[in-house]
């Protein structure tokens, strides 16, 4: 598996810092490689390669290509989380293995009145965004499983296993904004204060992680 490329923005993309630089070049050097190999490689000093490997500096992904073609499906692995949906009706159940660092992930809860005490909140949703490399994303809903009592037994570690998850297609930063702004119009009719959060918190989310988003006012610092 090769690692794909964000082209879908030219050449600003292959500029920016590789946040996983330092993980990238260990993993290298722990395949064999020498600082030197490396250093020809991506035509660079050897210097340069002993900064990046310390954590000290940030390759780009244009200077990084030749080892991201061998090693960039290593770095998707390395952050998962594992997933299932429950079919109440057949009890069918379907397991799922997500790759990719988690940028978002929110829990929507429904407010209840109790009577002489404050709103209760109850969890019914989850939104999470995995980030898959380049400019790609996935996104995971989860509903809270409604079990019917009496329980009888009661896991301890079993708070993820109450959730069944929808995994969504795999969307570029400006194709999930837009899925994500179609969602929150829709919540907003039941929940006001999600359907105006989420698209912003998405928004944040991404430039938090270094990803350039389109329609965002820009004041600038000069330094």
């Amino acid at each position: 598996m090769e690692y794909q490329a964000d082209t879908s923005k030219g050449k600003n993309t292959k500029k920016k810092p590789f946040k996983l630089t330092r993980q990238l070049i260990r993993l290298a050097l722990n395949d064999g490689w020498t600082q030197r190999e490396i250093a020809e490689k991506c035509r660079v000093q050897q210097s340069i390669v002993s900064a990046w490997s310390k954590g000290g500096k940030y390759a780009t992904e244009a200077q990084l290509m030749p080892l991201l073609e061998i090693y960039g499906h290593k770095l998707r692995r390395n952050t998962f989380r594992v997933y299932w949906s429950f079919d109440s009706t057949t009890q069918a159940k379907t397991f799922f293995r997500v790759e990719g660092k988690i940028i978002l992930s929110e829990v929507m809860f429904k407010l209840t009145d109790v009577a002489g005490r404050p709103e209760k909140k109850s969890p019914t949703m989850k939104l999470i965004i995995h980030h898959q490399g380049a400019d790609k994303f996935r996104a995971v809903i989860q509903s809270k499983l409604e079990l019917k009592p009496p329980l009888k037994y009661v896991l301890d570690s079993d708070q993820d296993a109450l959730w069944s998850a929808e995994i969504a297609d795999q969307k570029s930063s400006a194709e999930l904004i837009s899925w994500l702004d179609k969602l929150s119009t829709e919540l907003n009719s039941e929940s006001p204060h999600t359907g105006l959060s989420l698209p912003f918190l998405l928004r944040q989310a991404l430039m938090n992680h270094g990803f350039s988003v389109d329609g965002v006012v820009e004041y600038p610092a000069v330094w």
